[in-house]
């Protein structure tokens, strides 16, 4: 069971001890740092392409050394290290975190440094070490600059606690000559980004002969660790306190309160590192400031043994805590970098096979999804639907049958159709002319039905070039080709669906059905020489007053009235006709026809890339094309190489936690 295998594991977990622990942890750090997972914005991955990925560098627990210039900060690491290694100098001397890996060997093995920038090369040497710390800086960065990409150096000696620690640039409060103005906030916000990790362990180091309620490095903790869970406190420079005070209220945890409270140490004085007193004598030094003290005699939690034995225990402890959650992270991460690499596609293809296969594979997907779309995706068949049922009705509603069918339009329209020879008993030509005008009407609605459907199918091949071919967006010129020749296609099948209805509007004009007339006729025979009841198609019958008509006698408007009735009824029935017709001309014409159509054109110039040319000149221009298609946007590029590096990270910390466990 679940339960069983998370017991099981925190047994193997627990049996591993302390130097099992951080030797995993130092090596799976040596590889976010070779990889470029550094946790402070993923500067190695280049030019943002690491933004928003899983970073292993902050799942694993180590410990951030922060502090101010002149704090005692390189005082301390170099204390717990036992040797001075560490570049000193005025200004701002660390312009690079230092990720410090410290593994105790025994007695009996060697004792050395190795950097990850050389890692062929052992310095055993500790004034090489800090040398080469220097030259790596100006390496990279010249004289005044900062960086937050860490320089990576492990030590192993029978004389150092197995831990692993970050050193930052010292907060500053103001730059000096030849500094950028900028370079307060850097510093602060490259702090901020390697101690905001829920898996920093927080060194804050303050000085005693300062007051700590204006440290920066305890507002900055503050500021990112709030409740102090995570936050060990040191305070430096206790023996160069003003006369007469003391630190005894801090150390005991009753000022400047910290849930995991303060160690207090002792550094070396300048005179002391000028006259090279070595560690060792500085050490029992420092020890027998603190016994002969009074305020600090009988505390456990001063001297540099201490520090070491409290961050040591800390470190184990959290770890412990964390390997679980790491092992989740890991897969979880690896599961997320493998999806978004394959939406993201393979890398550029270099044969004329290869790029042909991936463009018809991706038009492939395109006319796939755009038929999915197209049959019941959300906002797309539905909304086809919507034009024929609501959309046409609407827009032949609002043609102005009212006015054709009008008395005194009526009027006009017959005794212009009659012309000097009026009609003798029902006025033929007045009728085909009222009926056509009526006609007529009809057209602007059906080609605003043919150019809503074309608007329809435009958007859903606009939605799925931009969404539902994610690959498409890796390949910049292929997908504007696309969604170009998608849409020269429905322009083209719209112009044919245009004829199509313009020809069924015009076929209804240019022959009326006499049979038509001769069942209204009989209609209103039977019912007793009536005219038949007929609506104007946009629902009302439209009348005006036979005054404004000019109109001379009752007879003379009935029988105008029977002839409006009369073509008002006909051409209601070829509306009501046409609004099942149109939609099917659409759905003929423009629906069905884009179905796998709508790449023809650009599939079949394609295509032409597999054809064996007899020219090797020719051949290079298809694969020229080809290449051009496929012509990779930088930033996906970039964005693959770092997904790609971080995969390989992940895979290769699952490697060694399963190998440890």
């Amino acid at each position: 069971s679940p339960r069983r295998e998370a017991l099981a594991t925190q047994k193997i977990i627990m049996s591993l001890g302390e130097t099992g622990l951080l030797k995993l942890v130092n090596k799976l750090q040596a590889s976010c740092t070779l990889l470029g997972d550094t946790g402070s914005g993923d500067s190695a991955d280049g030019a943002g392409g690491g933004v928003d990925l899983p970073s292993l560098w902050e799942a694993l627990p180590s410990i951030v050394v922060v502090g101010g210039q002149s704090s005692g900060k390189s005082s301390v690491l170099e204390a717990v290290v036992g040797h001075d290694f560490l570049p000193r100098g005025s200004g701002i001397v660390t312009r690079r975190p230092l990720l410090l890996q410290l593994i105790q060997t025994t007695s009996a093995e060697e004792e050395y440094g190795t950097f990850l920038h050389k890692k062929n090369q052992k310095f055993h040497d500790y004034e090489q070490i800090r040398r080469e710390i220097d030259a790596e800086t100006h390496r990279s960065l010249g004289k005044y600059s900062i960086s937050s990409d860490p320089i990576n150096l492990t030590i192993r000696s029978p004389s150092v606690p197995n831990l692993t620690l970050v050193d930052l640039p010292g907060l500053t409060k103001v730059a000096v000559e030849g500094q950028p103005a900028s370079i307060v906030r850097d510093i602060e916000n490259m702090a901020r980004q390697f101690i905001q990790g829920k898996n920093a362990i927080i060194l804050a180091v303050t000085p005693a002969n300062a007051d700590a309620a204006t440290s920066d490095a305890l507002r900055l903790a503050k500021e990112v660790d709030p409740a102090g869970e995570r936050t060990i406190g040191v305070l430096t420079k206790l023996d160069i306190m003003d006369r007469g005070t003391d630190a005894h209220l801090i150390l005991t945890n009753r000022n400047a309160t910290l849930k995991h409270g303060w160690i207090g140490i002792v550094n070396r004085s300048q005179a002391d590192i000028d006259g090279k007193k070595n560690l060792a004598s500085a050490r029992r030094a420092e020890m027998e400031f603190f016994t002969s003290h009074p305020a600090y005699r009988g505390l456990h939690n001063v001297g540099t043994p201490a520090l070491s034995k409290k961050l040591s225990t800390f470190l184990e402890k959290t770890i412990r805590d964390q390997i679980p959650h790491i092992q989740n992270f890991v897969l979880e991460g690896i599961q997320a970098l493998q999806a978004e690499l394959r939406s993201l596609g393979g890398p550029a293809m270099a044969s004329r096979g290869e790029m042909l296969h991936m463009v018809l594979t991706l038009c492939r997907e395109f006319d796939r999804a755009y038929e999915t779309l197209l049959d019941r995706g959300k906002n797309g068949g539905e909304s086809i639907l919507g034009v024929f049922e609501s959309g046409l009705k609407d827009s032949i509603h609002k043609q102005n049958f009212k006015g054709i069918f009008s008395l005194a339009n009526v009027a006009t329209t017959i005794n212009e159709a009659d012309g000097y020879q009026p009609h003798l008993i029902a006025p033929e030509m007045g009728y085909r002319r009222l009926i056509e005008q009526g006609l007529g009407l009809l057209r602007a609605p059906c080609e605003r039905c043919v150019d809503d459907i074309h608007q329809l199918l435009c958007g859903m091949v606009q939605r799925v070039v931009g969404e539902s071919v994610p690959m498409l967006n890796s390949f910049r010129v292929l997908k504007t080709e696309v969604l170009s020749a998608s849409l020269k296609t429905l322009d083209k099948l719209k112009e044919e669906a245009k004829a199509m209805v313009v020809t069924m509007v015009e076929m209804e004009k240019s022959y009326l059905t006499a049979e038509f007339f001769r069942n209204l006729e009989a209609t209103e025979a039977a019912a007793g020489g009536a005219p038949a009841a007929a609506a104007a198609p946009a629902g009302e019958a439209a009348q005006s007053s036979s005054t404004a008509a000019g109109i001379s006698s009752d007879f003379e408007e009935k029988h105008l009235r029977r002839i409006g009735a009369h073509c008002s009824a006909y051409v209601k029935s070829v509306v009501m006709q046409m609004r099942q017709t149109v939609p099917k001309a659409c759905v003929y014409c423009q629906v069905q026809a884009s179905r796998g159509s709508l790449l023809e054109a650009l599939t079949t110039k394609v295509a032409s890339a597999a054809v064996d040319s007899v020219s090797s000149i020719h051949s290079n221009k298809e694969k020229d094309y080809l290449a051009r298609l496929l012509e990779e946007d930088e930033s996906v590029a970039r964005r693959r190489d770092a997904c790609a590096r971080r995969l390989e990270l992940l895979n290769k910390a699952r490697d060694d936690i399963a190998a440890a466990l």
